[in-house]
Protein backbone atom coordinates (compact mmCIF):
# COMPACT_ATOMS: atom_id res chain seq x y z
CA UNK A 1 0.00 0.00 0.00
CA UNK A 2 3.00 2.22 0.81
CA UNK A 3 5.43 1.71 -2.10
CA UNK A 4 2.03 1.88 -4.48
CA UNK A 5 1.36 5.37 -2.88
CA UNK A 6 4.74 7.05 -2.77
CA UNK A 7 5.34 5.54 -6.35
CA UNK A 8 2.61 7.61 -7.89
CA UNK A 9 3.54 10.56 -6.15
CA UNK A 10 6.96 10.25 -7.47
CA UNK A 11 5.21 10.50 -11.13
CA UNK A 12 3.81 13.52 -10.22
CA UNK A 13 6.71 15.01 -8.80
CA UNK A 14 8.84 14.40 -11.46
CA UNK A 15 5.77 15.17 -14.18
CA UNK A 16 6.47 18.46 -12.45
CA UNK A 17 3.22 18.43 -10.75
CA UNK A 18 5.02 20.78 -7.87
CA UNK A 19 4.33 23.99 -9.45
CA UNK A 20 0.42 24.09 -9.77
CA UNK A 21 -1.05 26.42 -7.98
CA UNK A 22 -1.55 26.41 -4.41
CA UNK A 23 -4.17 25.11 -2.20
CA UNK A 24 -6.20 27.38 -0.41
CA UNK A 25 -4.57 28.06 2.81
CA UNK A 26 -8.13 27.19 5.07
CA UNK A 27 -6.49 24.19 6.12
CA UNK A 28 -3.30 26.15 7.79
CA UNK A 29 -5.32 27.06 11.40
CA UNK A 30 -7.04 23.54 11.50
CA UNK A 31 -3.16 22.34 10.50
CA UNK A 32 -1.72 24.38 13.40
CA UNK A 33 -4.26 23.28 16.02
CA UNK A 34 -3.26 19.41 15.08
CA UNK A 35 0.01 20.30 15.20
CA UNK A 36 -0.43 22.02 18.72
CA UNK A 37 -2.91 19.32 20.36
CA UNK A 38 -1.30 16.06 19.30
CA UNK A 39 2.56 17.21 19.48
CA UNK A 40 1.04 18.06 23.66
CA UNK A 41 -0.52 14.72 23.84
CA UNK A 42 3.13 13.45 22.36
CA UNK A 43 4.49 14.85 25.19
CA UNK A 44 3.16 13.67 27.81
CA UNK A 45 2.37 10.24 26.81
CA UNK A 46 6.14 9.71 25.81
CA UNK A 47 7.53 11.41 28.55
CA UNK A 48 8.66 7.66 30.39
CA UNK A 49 10.27 6.92 26.55
CA UNK A 50 12.03 10.58 27.03
CA UNK A 51 13.42 9.27 30.24
CA UNK A 52 14.53 6.58 29.52
CA UNK A 53 16.39 7.91 25.76
CA UNK A 54 18.12 10.89 28.41
CA UNK A 55 19.29 8.44 30.51
CA UNK A 56 20.88 5.96 27.77
CA UNK A 57 22.65 9.16 26.15
CA UNK A 58 24.03 10.44 29.40
CA UNK A 59 25.53 6.87 30.34
CA UNK A 60 26.70 6.27 26.42
CA UNK A 61 29.09 9.30 26.35
CA UNK A 62 29.82 12.50 28.02
CA UNK A 63 28.24 15.60 27.00
CA UNK A 64 24.66 17.00 27.32
CA UNK A 65 21.58 14.69 26.40
CA UNK A 66 19.59 17.12 23.77
CA UNK A 67 21.38 18.64 20.97
CA UNK A 68 20.50 21.84 19.55
CA UNK A 69 21.34 23.59 16.47
CA UNK A 70 20.31 26.66 14.42
CA UNK A 71 17.75 25.47 11.42
CA UNK A 72 15.36 28.01 9.48
CA UNK A 73 11.49 27.99 9.78
CA UNK A 74 8.58 29.97 8.05
CA UNK A 75 9.24 33.29 7.30
CA UNK A 76 13.16 32.26 6.77
CA UNK A 77 13.62 32.82 10.35
CA UNK A 78 16.12 30.81 12.52
CA UNK A 79 15.11 28.74 15.73
CA UNK A 80 17.12 26.56 17.26
CA UNK A 81 15.76 22.49 16.67
CA UNK A 82 15.89 20.17 19.47
CA UNK A 83 17.38 16.25 19.21
CA UNK A 84 18.95 13.38 21.61
CA UNK A 85 22.34 13.82 21.42
CA UNK A 86 23.67 10.74 19.17
CA UNK A 87 27.25 11.82 18.60
CA UNK A 88 30.37 12.15 20.66
CA UNK A 89 31.22 16.06 21.70
CA UNK A 90 33.05 18.01 19.22
CA UNK A 91 34.36 21.76 19.94
CA UNK A 92 34.90 22.09 16.55
CA UNK A 93 31.90 24.49 15.62
CA UNK A 94 32.47 23.58 12.10
CA UNK A 95 32.22 19.84 12.77
CA UNK A 96 29.12 20.38 14.60
CA UNK A 97 26.79 21.22 11.48
CA UNK A 98 25.71 20.43 8.33
CA UNK A 99 25.10 17.08 6.83
CA UNK A 100 26.98 14.06 8.89
CA UNK A 101 30.13 13.36 6.16
CA UNK A 102 32.24 9.90 6.77
CA UNK A 103 34.43 11.33 9.19
CA UNK A 104 31.06 12.28 11.69
CA UNK A 105 30.18 8.71 11.44
CA UNK A 106 33.04 7.56 14.10
CA UNK A 107 31.57 9.78 16.39
CA UNK A 108 28.00 8.58 16.63
CA UNK A 109 27.72 6.23 19.55
CA UNK A 110 25.94 3.04 20.25
CA UNK A 111 22.59 4.91 21.70
CA UNK A 112 23.08 7.24 18.65
CA UNK A 113 22.83 4.33 15.96
CA UNK A 114 19.24 2.79 17.60
CA UNK A 115 17.99 6.55 17.80
CA UNK A 116 18.81 7.54 14.19
CA UNK A 117 17.54 4.35 13.09
CA UNK A 118 14.13 4.85 14.52
CA UNK A 119 14.38 8.77 13.90
CA UNK A 120 13.69 8.43 18.04
CA UNK A 121 16.25 11.59 18.17
CA UNK A 122 14.52 13.67 16.55
CA UNK A 123 11.30 13.35 19.16
CA UNK A 124 12.37 16.54 21.28
CA UNK A 125 11.25 18.18 17.78
CA UNK A 126 7.57 17.88 19.69
CA UNK A 127 8.70 20.69 21.50
CA UNK A 128 8.78 22.46 18.59
CA UNK A 129 6.49 21.95 17.02
CA UNK A 130 4.31 22.68 20.52
CA UNK A 131 5.34 26.48 20.78
CA UNK A 132 4.87 27.06 16.66
CA UNK A 133 8.61 26.43 15.22
CA UNK A 134 7.57 23.26 13.30
CA UNK A 135 4.81 21.17 12.15
CA UNK A 136 4.00 17.48 12.70
CA UNK A 137 4.31 17.65 8.76
CA UNK A 138 6.14 19.53 6.65
CA UNK A 139 9.82 19.84 4.50
CA UNK A 140 12.39 18.74 7.10
CA UNK A 141 14.37 22.20 8.84
CA UNK A 142 17.02 23.27 7.04
CA UNK A 143 20.54 24.55 8.45
CA UNK A 144 21.34 28.63 7.26
CA UNK A 145 24.12 27.75 5.07
CA UNK A 146 22.00 25.37 2.96
CA UNK A 147 19.40 27.93 2.98
CA UNK A 148 21.82 30.97 1.90
CA UNK A 149 22.87 28.22 -1.05
CA UNK A 150 19.39 27.99 -2.32
CA UNK A 151 17.88 31.61 -1.28
CA UNK A 152 14.81 32.09 -4.02
CA UNK A 153 13.91 28.02 -3.43
CA UNK A 154 14.02 28.30 0.67
CA UNK A 155 11.76 31.47 -0.01
CA UNK A 156 9.30 29.48 -1.42
CA UNK A 157 9.46 26.02 0.76
CA UNK A 158 9.50 28.07 4.06
CA UNK A 159 6.01 29.81 2.90
CA UNK A 160 4.88 27.07 5.55
CA UNK A 161 6.40 25.59 8.80
CA UNK A 162 9.28 22.77 8.25
CA UNK A 163 7.80 19.39 9.94
CA UNK A 164 8.79 16.77 12.24
CA UNK A 165 8.51 14.21 9.37
CA UNK A 166 7.94 14.97 5.22
CA UNK A 167 7.35 13.86 2.12
CA UNK A 168 11.21 13.82 0.69
CA UNK A 169 12.67 12.58 3.97
CA UNK A 170 10.23 9.13 3.55
CA UNK A 171 11.14 8.85 -0.43
CA UNK A 172 14.46 10.00 -0.81
CA UNK A 173 15.99 9.48 3.09
CA UNK A 174 17.63 6.16 2.11
CA UNK A 175 18.74 7.18 -1.23
CA UNK A 176 20.39 10.50 0.46
CA UNK A 177 22.17 8.33 2.67
CA UNK A 178 23.70 5.84 0.16
CA UNK A 179 24.81 9.26 -1.84
CA UNK A 180 26.34 11.08 1.42
CA UNK A 181 28.59 7.37 1.91
CA UNK A 182 30.00 6.70 -1.50
CA UNK A 183 30.33 10.87 -1.91
CA UNK A 184 33.50 10.38 1.55
CA UNK A 185 35.09 13.81 1.37
CA UNK A 186 32.75 15.43 -0.96
CA UNK A 187 30.14 14.87 0.76
CA UNK A 188 29.12 18.49 1.62
CA UNK A 189 29.57 19.16 -2.45
CA UNK A 190 26.98 16.13 -3.53
CA UNK A 191 24.92 17.25 -0.68
CA UNK A 192 24.40 20.69 -1.70
CA UNK A 193 24.75 20.25 -5.72
CA UNK A 194 22.72 16.96 -6.35
CA UNK A 195 20.60 15.94 -3.31
CA UNK A 196 19.58 19.65 -2.28
CA UNK A 197 18.12 20.02 -6.00
CA UNK A 198 16.44 16.34 -5.58
CA UNK A 199 14.87 17.08 -2.74
CA UNK A 200 13.52 20.29 -4.01
CA UNK A 201 11.13 18.83 -5.56
CA UNK A 202 9.27 16.80 -3.15
CA UNK A 203 9.63 19.65 -0.91
CA UNK A 204 7.51 22.30 -3.59
CA UNK A 205 5.33 19.51 -4.11
CA UNK A 206 4.17 19.18 -0.75
CA UNK A 207 4.17 23.07 -0.15
CA UNK A 208 1.75 23.10 -3.41
CA UNK A 209 -0.12 20.03 -2.49
CA UNK A 210 -0.53 19.98 1.57
CA UNK A 211 -4.16 18.90 2.73
CA UNK A 212 -5.34 17.01 5.96
CA UNK A 213 -5.39 13.83 4.29
CA UNK A 214 -1.93 14.38 2.61
CA UNK A 215 -0.62 14.93 6.04
CA UNK A 216 -2.35 11.95 7.63
CA UNK A 217 -1.08 9.77 4.58
CA UNK A 218 2.53 10.86 5.31
CA UNK A 219 2.38 10.05 8.94
CA UNK A 220 1.18 6.70 8.11
CA UNK A 221 4.27 6.21 5.96
CA UNK A 222 6.28 7.64 8.46
CA UNK A 223 5.31 4.89 10.89
CA UNK A 224 4.98 2.23 8.50
CA UNK A 225 9.01 2.79 7.50
CA UNK A 226 9.78 2.88 11.40
CA UNK A 227 7.90 -0.16 11.77
CA UNK A 228 9.80 -2.13 8.42
CA UNK A 229 13.26 -1.26 9.93
CA UNK A 230 12.42 -3.22 13.04
CA UNK A 231 14.09 -6.37 11.12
Amino acid sequence: MKQAGVSLLVKQIMAGEEMRPRNPTVYGPFKRLIDVVFSFIGLIVLLPVFIVMAVWVKMDSPGPVLFHQIRMTRGMTPFFTLKFRTMRMSYDEYDNQGITSSDKQSRITKSGHFLRKYRFDELPQLFNVLIGDMSLVGPRPQTPRYVEAYPQVYREILTIRPGLTGLASIRFHETEERMIAAAGDRADEVYINKILPLKFRYNLFYVHNYNFLFDMKIIWWTFYGMWKKRG
